[in-house]
């Protein structure tokens, strides 16, 4: 069939940060859009636009990396901005996950091939957006830690400058 799809691996929020996450979101100023706290998560590694028939080939790419790597800790903290310099578009939790969340991200990268887009992988969770100059830093701390046992492989569609996600596949990791 051939019929592109929007793709992603990422890892899940736990519930309890998701609400945490919301309601920081709805303290927010114009210009910054909150992003939607059901659709937030972490990505490891990107896709873009592939190929149905391309599908088992990424799931493949996904269950030899959950087979390397085990579970781990991740932590969110402090808030930042992208661009790092200029005006603000971006506003995020900045995330930690020592080696090992660097490493599954890599991993799926290698796995991938072709099909992964060429960023540098930077562990990061969205929190919201802006598309105004007027946009400030904003200063906050998070504290939100969990344990990473699984990751997911997501269809992103966008319509009308939002976007709807559709899990594919959980992979646990060993």
């Amino acid at each position: 069939m051939n019929k592109p799809m929007r793709l992603f691996y990422a890892l899940e929020i736990p519930e309890e940060t998701r609400v945490e996450l919301e309601k920081f979101g709805a303290t927010l100023e114009r210009p910054w859009r909150a992003s939607n706290p059901k659709q937030m998560h972490i990505t490891l590694a990107f896709m873009g636009e592939v190929p149905d028939n391309n599908l088992d080939k990424i799931i493949k790419a996904g269950e030899a990396a959950a087979a390397e790597i085990s579970r781990f800790h991740v932590e969110i903290s402090d808030t930042a901005v992208f661009p790092e310099s200029g005006d603000p578009k971006v506003l995020y939790a900045q995330v930690a996950g020592g080696t090992t969340l660097a490493a599954l991200a890599e991993s799926l990268r290698e796995k991938l091939g072709e099909f992964v887009d060429g960023k540098k992988f930077k562990a990061h969770l969205t929190l919201a957006r802006s598309r105004s100059e007027r946009a400030r830093k904003v200063i906050r701390k998070f504290r939100g830690k969990w344990e990473v046992s699984s990751f997911a492989l997501i269809k992103s569609t966008v319509n009308n400058n939002s976007a709807t996600h559709e899990f594919i596949q959980r992979f646990n990791l060993k």
